[in-house]
């Protein structure tokens, strides 16, 4: 009888797994390259803390207001924002169902609300709850962006399944190798 497709493949792993392992890693670090570029390109402008202030969207689109600040803080914990046009029109705000996360070595970012700016001009951000001023200030701010979590966790699902066809396919080349010896 003949042998099954997956005895076949493991047969001859020591030469299929190599080209794997490569397509794996190449697509591991294009899907890498390209989350971070979504993120970069998704991102609009950033504003320092205070209690009033202009800013300015040159489209009309969703936006998404997140907080920035260092990792752990509680400074922006119980802020409360108001985005209104310069005339006083209120734009309405929406919680976001899944507050993205963006963390590094020293500094996190969370998506709070979701706005739709209805035309390209000047409005105004209020901050309520803000209090006085406090020395890390500088290091806190308001980051304004296009949304963007879709993409990214498609593209998350990709790094983890490329990342785990790159790890089968390394230790199944192990295995083999090892029962055959070096190939050559």
């Amino acid at each position: 009888m003949g042998e099954s497709a997956f005895v076949t493949i493991y047969r001859y792993w020591t030469w299929i797994g190599i080209p794997v392992m490569l397509m794996a890693l190449a697509a591991l670090v294009f899907l890498i390259w390209s989350v971070v570029a979504t993120v970069k390109k998704a991102h609009l402008f950033k504003v320092s803390l205070s209690e009033r202030q202009e800013v300015q969207f040159a489209a009309a689109e969703p936006v998404v207001l997140s907080i920035e600040g260092p990792r752990f803080t509680t400074r922006m914990a119980h802020i409360n924002f108001q985005l209104t046009g310069v005339n006083g029109d209120s734009i309405e705000g929406r919680r976001t169902w899944f507050r993205a996360r963006t963390s590094g070595i020293s500094t996190a970012r969370m998506e709070l609300l979701e706005y739709h700016i209805p035309r390209p001009g000047r409005y105004v951000l209020r901050m309520t709850g803000l209090g006085a001023a406090q020395q890390g200030d500088a290091r806190h701010a308001v980051v304004f962006m296009r949304p963007h979590l879709m993409q990214t966790a498609v593209y998350v699902v990709g790094i983890v399944l490329t990342s785990m066809v790159f790890i089968v396919s390394l230790v199944f080349f192990a295995l083999r190798l090892g029962e055959t010896g070096p190939v050559g």
